[in-house]
């Protein structure tokens, strides 16, 4: 139960209601960090849209689809800060409200967020992304905007919060317990990632099934609903179609990263 790994699991705090359900648009041209970002607020309750291409992006925003859009600010064929400044001109010429926009960047002392501020930006977020950093500036948004959005059911981000704080809640003599289990699924799910890798490769659709749905049974376990059902669906796919389903392996693994995020984030 890997008794000899020490982790000291603090739960911060779950972003409000307010921040749940908004429609995301994701840009940035590096695909890995588009993916783990959409994971990360797919498990904050938010639908995500990814574009790659700035111009792509402004046509995307042209639709008046979206609640925040999240911006890099280091793109090859146009930065941030000038995709900022055309979608405002688009604005303005469509009689528009402006849409709120989060700089997202690996600058992150006070001078690049101020710059930010500065040009038009709403928020500032720092690479690697934080889960409550992210939370807490949708929230912001949100608020800002005054949205109150309807009840709805509880985000995989609030189940994860929500079973490590029972977890490290346990009576004195349990709580060597909940680090453990913790521990446990992060190295049990990475090996079932393997296991699925390697069953993808020699088309071994026992072995694919069986890592599929013991990946299922560990995510549901911690509240992990959304890379359980995406495990559930593997596991009934032909392993034969491996084209399609590296696809689908890439975005469990994805998953699974912002999974892991959320369960050892540390409170800032």
């Amino acid at each position: 139960m890997c008794d000899d790994v020490a982790v000291e699991i603090q739960p911060e705090l779950a972003p409000p209601a307010s921040a749940a359900g908004l429609r995301l648009l994701v840009v940035d041209d590096d695909p890995l960090s588009t993916g783990f970002l959409s994971h990360l607020s797919a498990l904050l309750g938010h639908a995500c849209t990814v574009e790659l291409r700035p111009e792509r992006a402004l046509e995307a925003a042209a639709s008046g689809d979206f609640d925040v859009a999240l911006l890099d600010l280091e793109m090859p064929q146009m930065d941030g800060f000038e995709l900022l400044r055309r979608l405002r001109e688009n604005e303005q010429r469509a009689g528009r409200p402006p849409l709120p926009v989060i700089a997202v960047t690996g600058y992150i002392a006070e001078s690049d967020r101020l710059r930010c501020l500065m040009a038009g930006f709403n928020e500032h977020l720092g690479k690697p992304i934080h889960v409550g950093a992210l939370g807490a500036a949708l929230h912001t948004i949100a608020a800002r905007q005054g949205q109150s959005p309807p009840a709805a059911e509880p985000s995989d981000a609030q189940r994860l919060r929500d079973t490590v704080q029972r977890l490290s809640n346990m009576k004195p003599g349990e709580r060597d317990f909940a680090p453990s289990v913790i521990e446990t699924f992060a190295l049990r799910s990475a090996q079932l990632i393997e296991a699925l890798q390697e069953a993808l490769r020699v088309a071994d659709g026992g072995a694919w099934h069986n890592a599929a749905n013991a990946l299922a049974a560990s995510a549901e376990f911690l509240g992990a609903t959304r890379l359980a059902r995406m495990s559930r669906e593997l596991a009934g796919l032909d392993v034969a179609a491996s084209h399609a389903l590296e696809q689908r392996l890439h975005a469990i693994e994805s998953e699974h990263q912002a999974v892991l995020t959320v369960l050892f984030a540390r409170p800032r």
